[in-house]
């Protein structure tokens, strides 16, 4: 326990380049969407938006808005596994820039990986505009959930005291946050589900259920 603490006072220069490069992501966002970012960062309460901006793009879901937030996504991500894993050392290998750098490919490769699957199966069972939908409605609040995180992640990271409280706060908010995103992806395509439960259960188990296995197998 006292060696976990030790690693995490250190004193990491490059965490401040990883929050300017998240900054410089978000301030791209803001001055080429407008307003898009403050909508996003507003869905958990105003779901109007979510509507509004998968009608206009409900055939290029893929943009570089979407690209913009993804990159802060797996950097903020990629953070908080790296503060999780000084806190309990799950494994050596990930301490200090290098490992932070193998949490961000490994973060990235995950969330394409579980996407493009995820297309084939749509394509192979004729569901691609149900599958869209549903993916684009996670990832917006996941969009919704990492700005909220971020300001706590912040904290966790220049705190000089009581830094492992304030990073317990951060995964305590960061798992509400993540059954508040199911539970609302839930709630908006009811109906969707209901009439294709058959191919919802298929999505649960290889996208959903499938690779968390896997990890907890890989890392337990």
């Amino acid at each position: 326990m006292f060696e976990a603490k030790e690693i995490i006072h250190q004193n990491h220069h490059w965490v401040s380049l990883v929050f300017l490069a998240i900054l410089i992501f978000l301030t791209l966002a803001k001055a080429l969407y407008k307003d898009r970012l403050l909508h996003t960062a507003s869905l958990f309460f105003a779901k109007k938006y979510l509507f509004i901006y998968f009608s206009k793009e409900k055939n290029d879901i893929i943009n570089l808005f979407q690209f913009l937030l993804f990159m802060v996504q797996i950097l903020v991500l990629a953070l908080i596994l790296y503060f999780a894993n000084n806190l309990c050392q799950f494994s050596a290998k990930l301490n200090a820039l290098n490992g932070y750098l193998l949490l961000v490919a490994g973060v990235g490769v995950y969330f394409c990986l579980r996407y493009l699957i995820g297309l084939f199966l749509a394509e192979i069972f004729n569901i691609k505009s149900k599958y869209s939908r549903i993916v684009y409605d996670k990832v917006s609040y996941f969009n919704n959930l990492i700005l909220w995180v971020l300001p706590l992640i912040m904290l966790s990271a220049y705190a000089n005291i009581y830094k492992e409280f304030f990073f317990k706060i951060t995964f305590f908010v960061l798992v509400i946050l993540l059954i508040l995103r199911y539970v609302l992806v839930l709630v908006n395509n009811k109906k969707l589900i209901v009439n294709n439960l058959f191919y919802f259960i298929l999505y649960l188990c290889a996208l959903e259920i499938a690779p968390l296995a896997i990890i907890l197998k890989l890392t337990i």
